[in-house]
Order: structure tokens, then C-alpha cells, then sequence
């Protein structure tokens, strides 16, 4: 199962607004409307893939693994914006006041925490559409593994549904997206397909089929051969990650079967330049102790370069 990080194009395009304004940086503007053409280049497409080949497919993970080289690219250069002007707003790039924020939604959880400051200050101050915010707000929080707060992330399942992540105080979500500035939940969800119905405070009618929860893992410890040092101790730092300064984490999920092998290894957070398939080379080759004598659903972080985790 992958996290639906790919459809917040989609959604910060439909909270997107137009501005007005006197005083427009011109040259900041056309640098931003190609990082945003860069920022769509293979998204856009592996949405199609998906769609035509289902999730997970080959073609589905060679565009994102582009994409995510170029999502590392651009946060590099939105970095170099922000430096140069602080946050760039409706005021200075009109409509384009939207692309940063996209760019660092596209990027990893260390970004995503150190920029949200910045952009709750730009939605206060009128620079930054404020309904973008929730988006960033719950992603953080999943990936924390803690329940969101507005209902706007998803999970896709290797079969093409989408389930919905679990949400905190669900009878009161839409009171919290009013004040965000946001639809109700039911009419977000029908941009997916989704049925939903928001709970009453006596119980929630909605399926249980709906909701995307974590595979628990089996009481007894499956264990790669040698600890999770051994296979870190394995990686090899990608000569074009060195060349251009890639430095982070690749998350991977696999299946380690009942024998202690490593099947189905899917990158859900990679960083191109080499890093993805350097991680994948690694956790095929290693092997686990499996005492359930089932199959079962692993996840592992892979610092490059080596690093604490």
C-alpha cells in the first residue's frame, strides 16, 4: 500500500485562487512556473500509469522514481527562493504563492516540519492560501502514526482502492475544516468515490472496510540476519547522489516470506539519483529469521549516506 502523496497536486489545485496585485516580481514569477512545470513533469503521468496499469506497476514506479529526483532538485532551488525573499506570496507572484508549498508537500517529513512555521505565518498574513495547510498538518501527523486532524490523507491498496486514514475526533472534523477554510469531508471524499458520512457522537455508520489501518506485525520478532546494522552496513553511497549532494532516507516495504526471504519491495519514499535502487539491491539480498512461518509485511528506513536512523 502506498500513501496518496501523488494527489495533492490535485488538491492544492482545486483550493487554489487567483490574486491581484500592483507590484509582481516578474523574473521570480517565470522561475516559479518552471519549477512548478518540473514539479508536474512525471506526476501527472504516473497518475495515467496508475489508472492503466494499476498501482505499483513497473511503468507507475520508474515515473515516480523520476519524479522523486526532481522533487529533491526543486526544493533545492525553492530552498535558494526562500533565503533570497522569505516566503513568496500572493503580494510578490500572484497566483504562483502556491508553488512552494508544493514543492516541500512533495518532499520528505524533515522538509515538510521545517518550513510549516514559515507557512502558517504566509496563510496569516494573507500570502499564502490558508486552506493548503491542512494537507501538510495531517501528513505529518500520519507519517508520525498519529490520527490527522482534517481528513485529507489516503491510502491506494495494491488493488486500486482507496481507503481513508483515521482521523481524530471524526464526528468534528468538518467543524475543523470550516475553520480551515474547507468543503466538508463528504464532499471531499467524492472526488475519490468515497461514500463517507461523518459519525455522530453515538457511533460511526461508516464501513470498516473504509479505513486504511497499519498491518500489525506478529508478536514474535522476524529479524534480518545479522540486525538492521548489517544490512545499513551494506549500502553503498550512489556516485550521482555524491555528485550532487543527496543526502536522506529511502523508505522501503517489502514481504519477507516464510523462509526469511525478501519479496514485493516497493520504494514509498525514495530519493532518486541512484539511492532507491541501491536500497531495493540491499533488502532483496538480505535474509530474516521468520519464526511466524508466514508471510509479513515489513518497513525499513535506509539512511545515504550511512547515517543514524
Amino acid at each position: 500500500m502506498k500513501s496518496l502523496s501523488i494527489i495533492s497536486l490535485l488538491i492544492i489545485s482545486m483550493l487554489a485562487s487567483t490574486s491581484a496585485t500592483a507590484q509582481l516580481n516578474k523574473k521570480l514569477i517565470s522561475q516559479l512556473k518552471a519549477i512548478y512545470k518540473t514539479d508536474q513533469m512525471y506526476r501527472v503521468a504516473a497518475i495515467a500509469a496508475a489508472k492503466k496499469y494499476g498501482a505499483y506497476s513497473q511503468q507507475d514506479n520508474d515515473l515516480m522514481t523520476k519524479q522523486r529526483a526532481a522533487d529533491i532538485a526543486n526544493l533545492a532551488k525553492v530552498e535558494k527562493i526562500i533565503t533570497a525573499y522569505g516566503y513568496p506570496g500572493k503580494s510578490m507572484v500572484g497566483e504562483q504563492s502556491k508553488v512552494v508549498f508544493m514543492v516541500v508537500q512533495h518532499n520528505d517529513a524533515d522538509a515538510q516540519e521545517k518550513y510549516l512555521p514559515l507557512f502558517i505565518k504566509a496563510a496569516k498574513t494573507g500570502e499564502l492560501d490558508r486552506k493548503v495547510l491542512p494537507l501538510m498538518i495531517d501528513r505529518l501527523r500520519s507519517d508520525k502514526g498519529q490520527l490527522q486532524l482534517y481528513g485529507t490523507q489516503m491510502h491506494e491498496t495494491k488493488d486500486g482502492r482507496v481507503l481513508i486514514k483515521p482521523i481524530e475526533d471524526e464526528p468534528n472534523v468538518n467543524v475543523r475544516r470550516k475553520e480551515a477554510g474547507l468543503p466538508p469531508l463528504e464532499d471531499y471524499y467524492k472526488h475519490w468515490g468515497i461514500k463517507y458520512k461523518v459519525p455522530t457522537t453515538a457511533g460511526n455508520t461508516n464501513p470498516k472496510e473504509l479505513y486504511y489501518h497499519e498491518e500489525k506485525r506478529a508478536e514474535v520478532p522476524i529479524e534480518a540476519i545479522g540486525g538492521d546494522e548489517n544490512i545499513i552496513a551494506q549500502l553503498a553511497y550512489p556516485e550521482q547522489a555524491k555528485a550532487n549532494h543527496v543526502t536522506g532516507f529511502v523508505t522501503v516495504e517489502y514481504t519477507v516470506d516464510k523462509d526469511g526471504s525478501t519479496k514485493d519491495i516497493t520504494v514509498i519514499k525514495g530519493l532518486g539519483y541512484g539511492c532507491d535502487e541501491e536500497a531495493i539491491r540491499v533488502i532483496k539480498r538480505t535474509k530474516y529469521t521468520n519464526p511466524t512461518g508466514e508471510d509479513s509485511s515489513m518497513r525499513m528506513r535506509l539512511p545515504f549516506p550511512n547515517a543514524k536512523r
